[in-house]
């Protein structure tokens, strides 16, 4: 398997959203993460092929002068694929939304009566369970009792955990879509552990732009990515939620969410309910029947 660029950038935390935003074009994919009572945020970059370190300072100088913040500190490293995601593997306790109980590999213990479990290591692709945008989301799809008929779709599925827990409550077929090759294969891979092959689909496509994603409209639709592509993205969603569809996002802030909320309500989504946890907002939507 081929070595991965890893661009890494630490910036203040209101500015996260903006550098990932302008990295974006220069990588294969771009994250960003912070902990609870940190002022700073971790901009993470990949990329499969040299990256072009002179275009991405220049990224830099100007996005950090469009915010006036100070340009952040670049560090490139070269890491094999293999030691990168083992790196990020760590041990985690099984963890429990609503019906969901989520363990990792390491696992052996019981599972508890009636709940739906699901197999998803922490590693190399985010969703896991443990961050308080994923319990949201594990959280909403809990309360969810009622859908149009039609498929479910994941955008920025990352493990695939939103996908795999809707497929199994709802006994829908599913697809996975993520722009990061490393993603859709760990996603394949959980999908494979979980016994979900029949139900479950995960595909490597930029947002909505997949020939699946645009053959239908889609019942359940979940999305727990950043503020801004959530908000760039929200046309897109509208049309392809089926009437009576419910749209289940995060991966913001709870001040971003207000504005998140506005972008969707601009076409015709209204709010169904909202889920705060650790500083982070779901936000439940709904299209007219």
């Amino acid at each position: 398997m081929p070595d991965i660029y890893r661009i890494n950038l630490s910036v203040p935390e209101a500015a996260a959203d903006a550098f990932a935003e302008a990295l974006e074009p220069l990588v294969a994919s771009v994250a960003w993460r912070t902990a609870e009572g940190r002022i700073k945020a971790e901009v993470l970059g990949f990329s499969e092929t040299p990256p072009d370190a002179a275009a991405i300072r220049r990224t830099l100088r100007l996005t950090a002068r469009s915010v006036g913040v100070l340009e952040p500190e670049m560090a490139i490293t070269r890491e094999p694929v293999r030691d990168w995601a083992a790196d990020n593997v760590k041990r985690f306790p099984p963890i429990t939304a609503g019906r969901f109980f989520i363990y990792g590999s390491e696992y052996e213990g019981p599972k508890p009566a009636a709940s739906i479990a699901l197999r998803v290591p922490a590693g190399a692709a985010f969703g896991s369970g443990d961050h308080g945008t994923t319990r949201g989301c594990l959280l909403a799809l809990d309360a969810l009792r009622q859908l149009p008929p039609g498929p479910v779709l994941d955008i920025g599925c990352g493990s695939g955990i939103l996908a795999l827990a809707a497929a199994r409550a709802w006994h829908r077929p599913a697809l996975a879509v993520d722009i990061d090759p490393l993603a859709v294969m760990v996603a394949r891979e959980n999908i494979a552990a979980n016994h979900l092959g029949h139900l479950v689909r995960a595909v490597c496509a930029p947002g909505y732009r997949h020939r699946k994603v645009r053959a239908g409209a889609h019942a359940l639709i979940t999305a727990n990515i950043l503020a801004r592509p959530l908000a760039r993205m929200a046309g897109d969603l509208a049309r392809h939620l089926a009437p009576g569809g419910t749209a289940i996002l995060s991966g913001l802030l709870t001040r971003d969410a207000s504005w998140v909320l506005a972008a969707h309500r601009r076409f015709g989504l209204r709010k169904a309910g909202r889920i705060e946890r650790d500083g982070w907002s779901t936000l439940i939507l709904r299209k007219s029947a």
